[in-house]
């Protein structure tokens, strides 16, 4: 079993606060946060219906440097489910820090995030012997633009999961990126080449897996006309998993793309690709008008990780209030299940105004094990309406429908209802789910 170092972990993550000029501010805001949730099918409880009340005070401190921004979320949510009358404390924490440790050379994003195991990141399925986790990631990177045209990327990432924090890594993830191209917007002949590394190790209740991947690839591309850009990848991978051979799981691989960008609110990539894994067509989609978007996308790639709404849309996650409340540290679920071929279609819009905001989107994902043994299909939707009442008071309601069909046949369903009130006490402005998105685009303008 693998070990984690956490303290050394910690300083990577603090090091953007001592590395920050003292003149720098803090900025310090406090939130309440209530709410009730139902659920039609309460998962591995085998009770049927529940209701959750929850209550989260938290505080956030905000620290914007001339150099490291850096944000830490402490909270506490007490939960009170009503037929199981069972009641869970959940301590969180969230430590986030980024800026440059070398102007405009070398910079580093980390993360700590400490809180409740929450399986397949869903807060009905917390019990009395949930776990506290340990999350951390870290990621040093060089970005370096020669002369006017040449991009250079060098980066490294690493991810680790602790599911009892006692030292033990049940999931470490650690990746290194190689990149040197010409940058699209001058047009004309485009071109590039990289690698990638990937190491995966998964071990928990009894299962281990090992994932290694390597790739080097090169890239040829030709802008036919302004916004339209046709260019092709093609290189070598090979990947040492667990339940497969060399041969299965090595080759070439080539993949085609055209993008077409008219402008900087449109975007639209139509593609195909060719890995050891078989053929698939690659989408992705997005329009924004004023102050909406529409994205789709779709997507053919090897995982082990089940569905979560952190992951449906790009901009799923941005309903969540100023303070996170949503119950769940993971992006995606580790299952403990053998890498599989997961194949997804996702469509979201939203629409944010001065006081309300509106996302309805919806993930449907096709897996199947990357050694054909076993499929399963699931689907998670969402609409979600947030209105700001005054400057201290916000509102959420939010509906989830999640459906997963295993090969023989068998299903699950669960309808979930939300409403939660969020307060503010230090009237913190409240920034539109659009805001970042609109103002990048006033500076390309």
């Amino acid at each position: 079993m693998n070990r984690n170092i956490i303290p050394a972990s910690l300083l990577f993550s603090l090091f953007g606060l001592l590395a920050t000029p003292v003149y720098a501010q803090w900025e310090i805001y406090k939130f309440l946060d209530v709410g009730v949730l139902g659920t039609d099918n309460l998962r591995q409880l085998d009770s049927g219906g529940e209701v959750v009340f929850s209550v989260r005070p938290s505080v956030e401190l905000e620290f914007d440097g001339n150099r490291f921004d850096t944000d830490i979320v402490v909270g506490l949510e007490a939960l009170r489910f009503v037929n199981e009358e069972d009641n869970i404390l959940d301590p969180q924490f969230t430590l986030t820090t980024q800026g440059p440790l070398i102007e405009n050379a070398l910079f580093l994003n980390s993360s700590v995030e400490i809180g409740k195991v929450v399986s397949g990141a869903d807060v009905f399925d917390l019990t009395d012997d949930s776990d506290t986790q340990l999350r951390f990631r870290l990621n040093p990177f060089v970005a370096r633009q020669f002369g006017q045209t040449t991009d250079f990327f060098l980066g490294y990432g690493h991810q680790s999961l602790d599911n009892d924090i006692d030292g033990s890594i049940d999931f470490i993830e650690n990746t290194l990126q190689f990149a040197l191209n010409r940058d699209p917007s001058t047009g004309g002949l485009i071109w590039g080449v990289g690698a990638n590394y990937e190491n995966q190790a998964v071990d928990g209740d009894g299962f281990e897996q090992n994932f290694d991947s390597n790739s080097v690839f090169a890239s040829l591309g030709y802008t036919v006309r302004q916004g339209t850009l046709v260019e092709v990848v093609f290189g070598r991978e090979d990947n040492d998993i667990t339940n497969l051979n060399a041969a299965e799981d090595s080759g070439g691989f080539v993949e085609g793309r055209v993008r077409w960008t008219p402008n900087e609110r449109t975007s639209l990539v139509v593609g195909y690709s060719d890995r050891f894994f078989g053929e698939g067509l690659i989408l992705s989609f997005s329009h924004r008008v004023r102050n909406s978007e529409l994205t789709a996308s779709v997507t053919r790639e090897v995982g082990n990780q089940d569905l979560t709404l952190g992951e449906i849309t790009p901009f799923a996650g941005d309903v969540d209030s100023p303070v996170p409340t949503d119950g769940g540290l993971l992006d995606g679920d580790i299952t403990g299940r053998s890498l599989f071929v997961d194949e997804r279609y996702s469509v979201g819009y939203k629409l944010a105004g001065r006081r309300s905001d509106f996302i309805v989107d919806a993930i449907f994902s096709d897996q199947e094990e990357i050694d054909g043994s076993e499929t399963r299909t699931q689907f998670i939707g969402r609409a979600a309406f947030d209105r700001q009442l005054s400057s201290l008071t916000t509102v959420r309601f939010q509906y989830q429908f999640l459906a997963e069909e295993d090969e023989d046949g068998s299903t699950e369903n669960e309808n979930r209802f939300g409403i939660r009130l969020i307060y503010n006490f230090d009237r913190k402005e409240r920034e539109s789910i659009l805001s970042s998105v609109l103002s990048k685009d006033d500076e390309l303008q």
